[in-house]
């Protein structure tokens, strides 16, 4: 009894409540990988921040000239305590530049979080439509199944009045037997792709999509969807104004920073001379190779994000068109096979079907229309999916958005 418990339970819990397309998309802001991107996004802020500070003013305390065998501070007229304080100035703005440039690179690790939320929903789009797949397959399977059923009792029938010979039963039988086998792996193709869809939400529930909250419309419309969501041009475009503000701000590098610093020393009364006060600047001198290689390592990477970006936009309208030919080209064969090789395909099966159950057809012209027609029907179902995952490509591809959800 206790076994029978666990094994219900089991496949109790194992049943995947299905989920709206516009839901299972929300549960993306809260992937793990998702929001990682963003707290990298965020510590490169805060670093853009660090990197246009001029730095901490620095305080110091010395106790100046006391005498070493006494350490008396009323021996000598040098003695004494001073407070100093002291400031890196940066009088070429170089800070700022570093500053903006920080920030752009923290823009270009924003649009690579964005972009791979993407990449999220295109896995969920694509696991849709091979679910939307296999549901249609799953239903001419078993159409074919109770013809197939159906054809197996006239076929015993014509057996009993010797019309057909008793391999025409077996050879059914076999075909029938093949039939149910493909249904049972199309439902267990089923059930791993919800734990294909667990793993793209990493969620250690089983998930299930509800398909009738699709909106498939959506793809109607691909050629004439808009780029805002490109996130890779955006990606490219913010490292290269980043790579431009580094460049600036290493031109103005060449005028060195200075230090000033302001000193105050409390000495005693022996020459009435009272306390001191003094200033100082301090300049560094630029004669090592540090800041033209610097200079020079700026400007390369700027060459480089200058080409990667103007790669992209020179190769992206000739990959959107190769694949509007693609499109296009699945487009034809599907208008052909519905509007001819289908309905051919149907009226010789039933022509067949109709022939044989009068003893006119031979069963093997009875299984060879059957097997013809349910290929005709997958091709149309793989074509189908194949012209939607090219959709989904082409919207992934061109920046669009890919979150849309509702009814059918």
């Amino acid at each position: 009894m206790k076994g029978i418990f666990i094994i219900v339970f089991s496949f109790i819990s194992s049943i995947a409540l299905a989920e709206s397309f516009g839901d299972l998309v929300l549960k993306f802001d809260n992937h793990d990988l998702f929001k990682s991107q963003l707290s990298k996004f965020k510590a490169m802020q805060e670093k853009a921040r660090q990197s246009g500070s001029w730095g901490d003013p620095k305080l110091n305390v010395s106790a100046m000239n006391f005498p070493k065998n006494s350490l008396a501070q009323d021996e000598s007229m040098m003695t004494g305590i001073q407070v100093g304080l002291s400031q890196k100035l940066s009088l070429s703005g170089k800070y700022g530049k570093l500053r903006e440039s920080g920030l752009e690179s923290a823009k270009t690790q924003e649009s690579q979080a964005l972009q791979l939320r993407r990449e999220f929903v295109k896995g969920l789009w694509e696991i849709s439509i091979q679910k939307d797949r296999l549901v249609k397959e799953l239903k001419v399977l078993k159409e074919n199944y109770d013809w197939i059923k159906n054809n197996l009792k006239i076929t015993k029938r014509l057996y009993s009045t010797g019309k057909v010979p008793q391999q025409a039963v077996l050879d059914i039988q076999i075909r029938k037997s093949e039939l149910g086998s493909l249904i049972e792996q199309n439902k267990y193709s089923q059930e791993s792709l919800k734990h294909q869809l667990s793993v793209l939400l990493s969620s250690e529930e089983v998930i299930d999509i509800d398909l009738s909250t699709i909106y498939w419309k959506k793809l109607d419309n691909w050629k004439d969807s808009s780029d805002k969501h490109d996130y890779k041009k955006q990606t490219l475009k913010h490292n290269l104004q980043a790579s431009d503000l580094k460049v600036s701000a290493q031109n103005r590098n060449y005028l060195p920073d200075i230090t000033f610093g302001i000193s105050y020393t409390k000495r005693n009364e022996l020459d009435g001379m009272g306390d001191f006060v003094g200033a100082s600047i301090s300049i560094p001198i630029p004669t090592s190779d540090s800041r033209y290689a610097a200079k020079k390592e700026a400007v390369h990477k700027k060459m480089e994000a200058e080409k990667s970006y103007r790669n992209y936009l020179n190769t992206k309208p000739n990959l959107l068109k190769k694949m509007e030919f693609e499109i296009k080209d699945v487009n034809n064969q599907l208008s052909i096979l519905q509007k001819e090789t289908l309905k051919f395909a149907k009226s010789s099966r039933d022509i067949t079907a109709k022939s044989y159950s009068r003893g006119g057809a031979d069963y093997l012209e009875l299984l060879r229309s059957e097997l013809q027609y349910q290929h005709q029907l997958m091709k149309q179902i793989n074509l189908i999916a194949n012209l939607k995952n090219k959709k989904i490509n082409y919207l992934y591809i061109k920046g669009s958005d890919l979150s849309a959800g509702g009814k059918k």
